[in-house]
């Protein structure tokens, strides 16, 4: 008997040992802070500061035909902090697409505890918005996702879990894998390297802003030390199992002092910022009459044309982003009481044009789309956006109303008593395949986007050439330009740009 107890208790101290040394989410991060330097250390760092980066952001969503593939746009002089200690993120980089290069800028910071986006491209004055406000083609669509995907904070959230871990492939090696809650409603599967005891990556459902939930695989590499902590120095994003981005950085630094300049608010942005705090949800724009019933709604980048019926009105592009299109909302419901948005119209499907149609829907508006465009505008505003959740998304989650898509062919008109918006596809322009132009003839006024800069001097190029010669092939009589990018000019500018051509 005392033998056959004796392989009992031999075998239960087995299995306990073997429990014991099963590694949980806990354990695993508990080694992969020690390996990056200590917790201590990792527990210090306020900010992170990496800099010199240097490649590619993919899924831009700016094909000239729907569905196509389109080759990775660069990404250098990469610069990307993170304030852990205060919720600040800002990325800083220059983007090279075929040939369309800018120095962009995008911050989150904050005022008096308040959250705050300042946009910085080129040569434009900065501006402020809400954090909703910022359109960013770095790493990122906005530095707020930078920040929450960062992987100090998920191993910190991780170290206090006890979730069981298993044996997985990632990115082709064995690793040890767990899945952990970070924060209401959000997970993260984290897998740590056995050997280094480092984590190597980390899958999540991101919300693009165009695309919706998507499941986000983020592979960390090139660990190098950073004032004492080791940090990935190579950082490849895939969403939706498609490549997203990937930037390898050159060095960094920890609780850098100037890390700090980089979220103040400038005195040129200041007044806006308290706009953007008080409003909640903000981005510049102001209303400019140019023809009887025709607005044009000038925001600091892309811009709208309102026209305005007997009973509601129509919006002509709702660009860039949700902020931008609440902000059009709430000063127009100002402008013109009682009269509700009605229809929104898409002139192309390019991301920063139809980054606020998810918006105009939420308020009601029906979005009116061509054919061919039917495709991605149909993702967006069908998708789910949960991680946060948006207007549209949480109006449906209450059954309240929303509006819907209209899909039309060639040619759409709209017309209330004396006023009428014609919507004309047409084919032939090197930016896009087609282009949607938008044309009321109480006033003479044409609309587009992306082809012809009215008001800005600048001179005609192949797209703005074959937009006039569509123009005269529709047959409308145009005595005013309006762009959703410069402004509006006499339809005169146009005609003199495109006859100084050589």
């Amino acid at each position: 008997m005392t033998s056959r107890f004796a392989v009992i208790f031999a075998g239960l101290a087995a299995v306990s040992a073997a429990a014991c040394s099963t590694p949980t989410a806990q354990s695993l991060s508990d080694e992969a802070l020690a390996a990056m330097g200590g917790a201590d250390k990792v527990k210090a760092i306020r900010t992170i500061t990496m800099k010199d980066g240097a490649g590619r952001r993919e899924q831009l969503l700016e094909p000239r035909h729907v569905g196509e593939d389109e080759p990775p746009a660069t990404l250098s002089k990469v610069t990307e902090i993170v304030d852990l200690s205060d919720g600040r993120a800002s990325m800083h980089y220059v983007i090279d697409n075929a040939g369309f290069m800018q120095d962009r800028h995008e911050v989150m910071t904050k005022r008096a505890g308040k959250l705050v986006g300042l946009d910085y491209v080129g040569m434009r004055p900065v501006v402020a918005t809400t954090v909703d406000g910022l359109f960013s083609w770095g790493t990122q669509n906005n530095p707020d996702i930078t920040l929450r995907r960062n992987l100090v904070p998920i191993l910190l959230a991780a170290s206090t879990s006890t979730a069981v871990a298993s044996d997985e492939m990632f990115a082709g090696k064995m690793a040890k894998h767990v899945h952990v809650p970070i924060k209401a409603g959000e997970d993260v599967g984290l897998y740590f390297d056995p050997q280094s005891k480092l984590l190597v990556g980390f899958e999540t459902t991101d919300s693009e802003a165009l695309t919706g939930d998507v499941p986000a695989q983020y592979v960390l590499e090139g660990y190098k030390a950073v004032d004492g902590v080791m940090l990935p120095h190579k950082i490849t994003i895939t969403k939706g199992n498609k490549p997203y981005s990937m930037v390898e950085y050159a060095g960094g630094a920890i609780n850098a002092p100037d890390a700090a300049k980089d979220f103040e608010i400038p005195d040129a942005a200041s007044k806006q910022a308290d706009e953007a705090i008080a409003a909640g949800v903000f981005s510049p724009v102001t209303i400019e009459k140019i023809a009887d019933g025709v607005y044009f709604a000038r925001a600091y980048s892309h811009n709208s044309l309102v026209v305005e019926f007997p009973q509601w009105l129509a919006v002509v592009e709702a660009p860039y982003t949700d902020a931008q299109t609440t902000t059009l909302v709430r000063v127009l419901t100002q402008q013109f009481p009682g009269k509700p948005i009605k229809y929104a119209a898409v002139t192309h499907p390019h991301s920063d044009h139809i980054g606020g149609a998810r918006g105009m829907v939420a308020a009601g508006a029906t979005l009116l789309v061509e054919k061919a465009h039917e495709p991605p505008l149909r993702t967006l505003i069908e998708s789910h956006h949960t991680h946060p959740m948006d207007d549209l998304e949480k109006r449906r989650s209450a059954n309240q109303p929303v509006g819907a898509i209209e899909i039309y062919e060639g040619k759409k008109v709209i017309s209330d008593g004396k006023q009428r918006l014609e919507l004309y596809a047409f084919t032939g322009s090197p930016h896009v395949e087609p282009m949607v132009l938008a044309y009321v003839p109480n006033g003479k006024v044409a609309f587009q986007s992306d082809l012809w800069f009215p008001g800005t001097g600048a001179p005609a190029n192949p797209a703005a050439k074959q937009l006039l010669e569509s123009m005269h092939a529709l047959k409308i009589t145009v005595a005013t330009n309006a762009g959703g990018h410069g402004g509006v000019a006499p339809a005169a500018e146009l005609e003199k740009a495109v006859a100084a051509m050589k």
